[in-house]
């Protein structure tokens, strides 16, 4: 069993609440991060994307998006965690030099979940003609609470991917549903 517990020495948090009904969850976030609320063609899925601030010049930023899917609407029921992970790791394959790290369970909010750690290269900058490959981490847990599928990432540059991994631990322990 994977242990998400953990602490975030000389980072700062911020609250978050939804105003998103679809998304329904307050949380923390790292201070000084911008986040925005959005849904998919649609209404196919509703995210939340939490982004760094900083330096203009570093062209990739990390990022941790929380991303809800409602079970009922999809096609093929019922999804399993299982399912949503084969999903990804199907995708993210074919990601250059991409490798499945590692893959563990967990409980998030009481419920089963999947995390997965991935490494790959993507390109830096999107619509830049100077854009070039760069070594990637990221970290994805999956699971289902009542008829939602939430999918929450953190990704970073390969060099900076420690920066905020503790920060993402807290972050998952702060989930909370809105009442």
């Amino acid at each position: 069993m994977f242990n998400l517990f953990g602490c975030s020495s000389n980072v700062k948090y911020e609250k978050y609440s939804s105003k998103d009904p679809e998304i329904n969850i307050s949380m923390d976030y790292i201070s000084g991060w911008l986040y925005s609320e959005h849904r998919g063609s649609y209404n196919s899925y509703a995210q939340v994307l939490f982004y760094e601030k900083g330096d203009e010049k570093k062209a990739f930023k990390a990022a941790i998006a929380v991303n809800v899917k409602d079970a009922s609407k999809l096609k093929d029921p019922p999804v399993t965690i299982g399912v949503m992970a084969d999903d990804l790791k199907s995708k993210r394959m074919k990601f250059k030099d991409c490798s499945l790290v590692s893959e563990a369970s967990s409980k998030i909010l009481g419920e089963d979940a999947i995390v997965m750690d991935f490494s790959y290269k993507t390109l830096d900058k999107l619509y830049d003609a100077t854009a070039k490959l760069i070594p990637v981490n990221e970290k994805v847990v999956m699971f289902t609470k009542g008829d939602k599928l939430y999918t929450i990432r953190y990704e970073n540059t390969a060099e900076d991917f420690k920066k905020f991994e503790k920060s993402f631990k807290h972050i998952l322990t702060s989930l909370k549903p809105k009442s």
